[in-house]
């Protein structure tokens, strides 16, 4: 099971030690000007806001354009199954769409990025037996923010891995929430 909370210096000085580390000569991104990408991912949630939640257990997918070796753009779809945890009369799934943009650092061997995204926040309740007496709070559609980074690592001139963590911030009712991931990426050439 993954940590309720994930402590702040973890994510932000990791980022900042890549991105002030000087790049030795010949380090290139992997990312590659005017190329698309193609991103599946598996991932869970951590740190969920809210009471009587939990972690959960998430697909996703992200379709990015690289304009430049640093700059690049995604399209993401992600969604959590059920941020809800053991309780056996509520199901509470939460979708993502966003759009994000990617600066990828010049780092050898591997390449580190930070990203920020705009988007939709989708929060969904099914109560299995509900309670007419009960107040609940209903389904919503939010705006939502993400920021975060991550690392690529080339394995072929194809395929690429990527591991990601990003915050969810919404603005109303939905939960935010960590979420990280892992993916395989796709390198679709020109």
């Amino acid at each position: 099971m993954l940590p309720s909370r994930v402590p702040g210096t973890f994510f932000i000085l990791p980022l900042v030690l890549l991105a002030t580390m000087a790049a030795p000569a010949g380090a290139q991104s992997l990312a590659q000007p005017n190329s698309w990408t193609v991103t599946p991912f598996i991932g869970a949630s951590t740190g969920v806001s809210g009471a009587n939640t939990d972690n959960s257990l998430g697909l996703g997918v992200g379709i990015g354009y690289d304009l430049t070796s640093n700059l690049g753009f995604e399209g993401e779809l992600g969604h959590l199954f059920d941020v809800a945890g053991n309780d056996a009369n509520l199901d509470w799934s939460v979708t993502n769409v966003s759009g994000n943009v990617l600066y990828h650092f010049d780092v050898q061997h591997v390449t580190p990025y930070v990203t920020f995204g705009l988007g939709f926040e989708r929060s969904n309740l099914d109560f299995k037996n509900p309670d007419p007496a009960a107040l609940t709070i209903p389904s919503s559609t939010e705006v939502a923010y993400n920021f975060g980074g991550g690392v690529k690592y080339r394995l072929n001139d194809n395929l690429i891995v990527r591991g990601d963590l990003r915050r969810f911030q919404a603005v109303d009712l939905a939960p935010d929430h960590w979420r990280l991931y892992g993916g395989v990426v796709f390198d679709l050439k020109r």
